[in-house]
């Protein structure tokens, strides 16, 4: 029911962009035409863009705007000698760096996840180096076969294969315990869970977007990353909030300054 309505308020809100928010009204109603101080219009929207149109159908989709997203009033208010008085641009700016904010959180923690997921992996293909039985075993097997090698030039065969057989046993069990490394499925470094299927390729974090990446990729599925929805919306709010504080500078510090 919830995804139902979802679908008609997002088809009745481009509907009322297309035809108008008066789509529905009766021939000869006195309709009274929006003006773009309205609270019916998106202000958001009249400052340069309604954050709604960036994500859709995405994971970062933050469902339709049921306001007024008029090309006409946006012209009308760029126009305006009331344009940056109004609070407009301030309360748009908020919102944006607090999307921002919220999103470089999420980046913080992914890069750390990442790193201690090398960290992980590097003790999984080199357990040898950190874990104190399998450093045991290593150096016992290099001893004996040594020794080995010394009763083979002194032509003692059969301590030779006792020797041999000796070494045989500590390979598997040198085997054993690094399959018993690596069988867990999950590795808690530092707090982080760590999971081994993520070890497959080596990974990157888009610092626009958050996206994970595969270091390396074929360069369409590079391009098809630039291009996706997610990258170019989260890189158009980057690139609006540096625009909304060089358009009305004195306005936004006297704003700032007033609240605090």
């Amino acid at each position: 029911i919830y995804r139902f309505n979802k679908m008609a308020a997002e088809a009745a809100a481009l509907l009322d962009q297309l035809m108008g928010a008066t789509r529905n009204a009766n021939p000869g109603d006195d309709l009274k035409q929006p003006e773009w101080w309205d609270s019916e219009v998106c202000k958001h929207y009249l400052c340069g863009f309604c954050p709604s149109e960036l994500f859709t159908n995405t994971k970062s989709d933050v469902g339709p705007c049921y306001k007024i997203h008029n090309e006409k009033l946006k012209k009308a208010y760029e126009e305006s000698d009331q344009r940056c008085t109004k609070g407009y641009e301030e309360e748009f700016l908020h919102y944006l760096e607090k999307v921002i904010r919220d999103l470089d959180r999420r980046i913080s923690r992914g890069k750390e996840r990442l790193q201690k997921s090398a960290e992980a992996k590097q003790k999984l293909i080199a357990p040898d180096l950190s874990n104190e039985k399998l450093k045991s075993l290593h150096m016992e097997i290099n001893a004996n076969v040594m020794e080995l090698e010394r009763l083979g030039a002194m032509g003692q065969v059969e301590e030779a294969q006792a020797v041999m057989r000796r070494v045989e046993e500590l390979e598997k069990e040198r085997e054993r315990e690094r399959m018993a490394v690596a069988s867990d499925s999950t590795k808690t470094l530092a707090g982080f869970d760590v999971d081994n299927n993520d070890f497959h390729e080596k990974m990157e974090q888009c610092d626009i977007c958050g996206s994970f990446l595969v270091i390396g990729d074929t360069q369409s599925r590079v391009d098809s990353h630039l291009l996706g929805k997610q990258h170019i919306g989260f890189a158009r709010i980057r690139a609006a909030i540096g625009e909304l504080k060089s358009l009305c500078p004195a306005y936004l510090l006297l704003a700032v300054l007033a609240k605090s």
